[in-house]
């Protein structure tokens, strides 16, 4: 069986520099951080610089085609700027490509910001959210290629399935996540680590749409609010709440919040099986 998929000791100098053919790699920087991509950053004599996904197993190979496909297709229907994706490919083995994106993962700075800037960020993450929750959309002009879920429970069904032990995965037997309506367009992986911020803390961009698709909006709400600090949460609810004209239930929050942790939590175990994360 020919495999799809990359492995970390394969000639990635040789397929970044046949990307971008009209640029000189002057740079390679291998980002450790990469879970389910091996992610380098390259720096050209041009002075850009390019961030390169190589997908770890076939299930992220199908992730990384989806993520270019929903991001393309959102690309410009919200006020926020979101990733700008290229799909390359390497002997039929699919990886992305994109400019770097000025400014740094919110991740770095939430544990540091004053309580005007907790506020100004909260506002803008939920005002991404209801943007995003509210674009009109059919779901077969998202996504051509039809091989990965685009509905996020069949999505979270497959990784879960494929991924997780069968100790890490007995809570999701028992999630409701399937039981509320599907009825909007959703990150799916809305986490302090995919919002880009600029200098002046506010969003510059929101990255990495894999998990993109339809759901609902408490599976991003619940999302950002579990992995950021405990300060957040209040204000980009009453921002949501605001911004949206309904309330949202604090129990589904909750709960779902625990489902996300333990999905992160499996996922970890899984990695640290084989060895990327410690």
């Amino acid at each position: 069986m020919i495999k799809k998929y990359f492995v970390p000791d394969e000639d990635f100098a040789n397929m970044i520099q046949k990307s971008i053919p009209n640029e000189k790699v002057t740079n390679l920087n291998l980002i450790s951080t990469g879970w389910t991509n091996i992610v380098y950053e390259a720096k050209t004599d041009s002075g850009e610089s390019y961030f390169f996904r190589f997908p770890r197993d076939d299930f992220w190979i199908r992730t990384i085609v989806k993520d270019c496909e929903f991001a393309k297709y959102i690309n410009g229907k919200t006020t926020y700027t979101t990733s700008n994706l290229k799909l390359q490919n390497d002997d039929n083995r699919f990886f992305s490509m994109h400019k770097k994106i000025q400014g740094v993962a919110l991740t770095e700075k939430m544990d540091d910001l004053n309580s005007n800037e907790i506020e100004n960020i909260s506002y803008e993450i939920a005002d991404f959210m209801n943007q995003l929750h509210n674009l009109k959309f059919k779901k077969d002009d998202i996504f051509t290629c039809n091989n990965i879920g685009l509905n996020l429970v069949d999505f979270l069904n497959e990784l879960i399935e494929l991924h997780l032990d069968e100790d890490s995965k007995k809570f999701w037997k028992y999630s409701d996540f399937s039981k509320k309506e599907n009825n909007c367009l959703v990150h799916g992986d809305f986490n302090p680590g995919n919002i880009i911020v600029d200098e002046n803390n506010h969003i510059s961009a929101v990255i990495d749409f894999g998990f993109g698709g339809f759901g609902n909006k408490y599976f991003d709400v619940s999302r950002i609010i579990g992995r950021l600090p405990k300060e957040y949460k209040e204000p980009i609810i009453r921002n949501y709440e605001k911004l949206s004209g309904e309330k949202l239930d604090y129990k589904i929050l909750d709960d779902e919040i625990e489902i996300w942790s333990d999905i992160d939590n499996g996922y970890k175990n899984y990695m640290r099986k084989i060895g990327i994360y410690k």
